[in-house]
């Protein structure tokens, strides 16, 4: 199956047949098993590579109506001994009537795992994707909005400081939380993966497919404040 769509997607392109190729790879991704996309961009030509990113990309997100994440660090601090012995990890607040809409541009759908690989499956479903965070150590995951097609800057969008607080106030807990881009998903999880390894002092991978060397560099500054922002703050308890 991935040899036919390799032959038939490069002869598409090479034919410029840019309707024919969405074609294709959309129908391909309806069916496609955990991995393959990435497998697939793999094996593709190098000089196709970009262009399959590229609108492989767009159909993941379900353009025009996009699927955004935004790549969340979190660092939580439990309540009491008590709570920290009974409970290792946390699961992440999934979506309630009180913390659906951020704003009017997204609606928050829930939480992907950084080590999710595509493609995610739509309608999505939150309860199939619970994500926990383990006390006191550094965690990356990326919370799933889907904005609509009237928002094309999505550059601008905004998710409040008031809108996050408000969805981990049921948390026994304090939690810290750095979150600054919205992306469209699949580079989501790219740089939540490189945020993760930055904010515990490991080396990032570049081995990455979507994510924009800007947008890497930006993770990977953003992991490495958010580490020293905690070692200062819980050097006592970690």
């Amino acid at each position: 199956m991935q040899h036919t769509i390799k032959s038939t997607l490069s002869a598409a392109f090479a034919g410029s047949d840019i309707p024919l190729c969405i074609e294709l790879l959309h129908a391909w991704l309806m069916t496609a098993e955990a991995g393959e996309p990435e497998a697939l961009i793999r094996e593709m030509h190098p000089a196709l590579r970009p262009k399959v990113v590229l609108l492989m990309r767009d159909l993941l997100s379900c353009y025009p109506e996009t699927v955004l994440g935004a790549p969340v660090l979190l660092l939580a601090r439990p309540d009491s001994n008590a709570c920290r012995k009974r409970m290792r990890y946390f699961p992440l607040p999934l979506p309630d009537a009180e913390a659906e809409q951020p704003c009017a541009d997204l609606l928050f759908l829930g939480w992907l795992p950084m080590d999710a690989r595509l493609p995610v499956a739509f309608p999505f479903l939150p309860h199939q994707h619970t994500v926990t965070v383990p006390w006191f150590k550094p965690t990356a995951a990326i919370a799933l909005f889907r904005s609509h097609a009237s928002a094309i800057e999505y550059d601008g969008i905004e998710v409040a400081n008031w809108w996050w607080a408000e969805l981990f106030r049921p948390i026994a807990g304090n939690v810290r939380l750095a979150s600054r881009a919205l992306l469209p998903y699949p580079d989501a999880l790219e740089a939540a993966r490189v945020l993760q390894a930055s904010a515990n002092t490991e080396l990032p991978s570049k081995q990455g497919h979507f994510l924009s060397d800007a947008a890497w560099n930006w993770a990977h500054g953003e992991g490495a404040l958010f580490h020293e922002t905690y070692r200062h703050m819980y050097s006592d308890d970690i």
